[in-house]
């Protein structure tokens, strides 16, 4: 075993990310967490609002308020199940398709930032490592 403490390296890494990300958010609100819901709503337009917060590892009480937030600024739209009266769907709006598109850019911005210095090799390594952590953590 290395001298590496991963877990604490890790966790300082995720909190500059989201901080990184925050800083380019604007006045926009969205922030890190934010992005997330529109870009998983991007793919999955209409989705329970369960399937968005199991998707993205997050706790009902936490997506409930960041949705809220969302609704607010008006990037989507919450409408009741047609099945089930209890569960919510939501869906972007024309001004939340827009925020994903910043945000794809501002990632990618990002995805430059963290990679430069290091070859395709050790992101592959780095890729497979976090993936491991989710599997096997999950």
């Amino acid at each position: 075993m290395s001298g590496h403490r991963l877990v604490f390296e890790m966790m300082i890494a995720e909190r500059s990310v989201r901080r990184w990300i925050d800083a380019r958010s604007g006045d926009s609100g969205i922030g890190a967490a934010g992005a997330g819901v529109l870009f998983h709503l991007a793919g999955h337009d209409n989705a329970l609002v369960g399937d968005v917060s199991a998707a993205l590892g997050a706790s009902p009480s936490g997506i409930s308020g960041l949705v809220s937030r969302l609704e607010k600024g008006g990037f989507l739209v919450k409408t009741p199940d047609s099945a089930d009266a209890r569960a919510v769907r939501l869906r972007l709006t024309p001004a939340g398709r827009e925020a994903v598109a910043t945000a794809k850019d501002v990632v990618k911005e990002l995805n430059a930032e963290i990679s430069d210095g290091f070859t395709g090799e050790e992101l592959d390594v780095v890729a497979r490592w976090l993936g491991q952590i989710t599997q096997r953590l999950s």
